[in-house]
């Protein structure tokens, strides 16, 4: 009976448990029951790992590619041509650049919808980082705004003390 075993391994324990079971299924002197056992295995996993030895040679792990990019590698490079002309000429009202514009970006010119929380793995791709608004008004006076300080800000600091 084996020992302890974590009821949860990492991708690399079950690699090592994988390589190692291989050495038992080379030299064929083991019932499928007995490596099973020994491994903390079910015989069907044992059965699957032999599958998988005869169709790939081998039993390392694979790398879980994800889905295809719904962007297509021409339509990328289009995205960082129109990313370069900037927000304000795709009719944004400054020219921050944030993953939701992007997003609806996306979508006018290549019909395709994606989550703006999904658009930075794009922007990071195409070589971007998305930006936040600055959060001030774009109609702000600055000229007001040094007059305030100079003349109001002192009065008040007074008040207060």
């Amino acid at each position: 009976m084996p020992g302890w075993r974590p009821t949860r391994y990492s991708r690399a324990q079950l690699e090592e448990r994988r390589l190692a079971a291989l050495e038992w299924i080379a030299r064929g002197t083991y019932k499928n029951q007995e490596i099973a056992d020994h491994f903390g295995v079910s015989v069907h996993t044992v059965y699957s790992w032999k599958g998988r030895l005869k169709r790939n040679g081998s039993l390392q792990a694979t790398v879980a590619s994800g889905p295809a990019s719904r962007l297509t590698a021409e339509q990328g490079e289009q995205l960082r041509t129109l990313l370069r002309e900037g927000a304000v000429h795709h009719g944004f009202r400054d020219e921050t650049w944030t993953t939701r514009r992007v997003s609806e970006l996306i979508g006018r010119h290549f019909e395709i919808w994606y989550h703006h929380d999904h658009v930075r793995h794009i922007l990071r791709r195409l070589g971007f980082t998305p930006q936040m608004p600055d959060g001030r008004a774009a109609e702000r006076n600055k000229l007001w705004i040094a007059s305030w300080k100079e003349e109001m800000a002192p009065e008040l600091e007074k008040k207060g003390r």
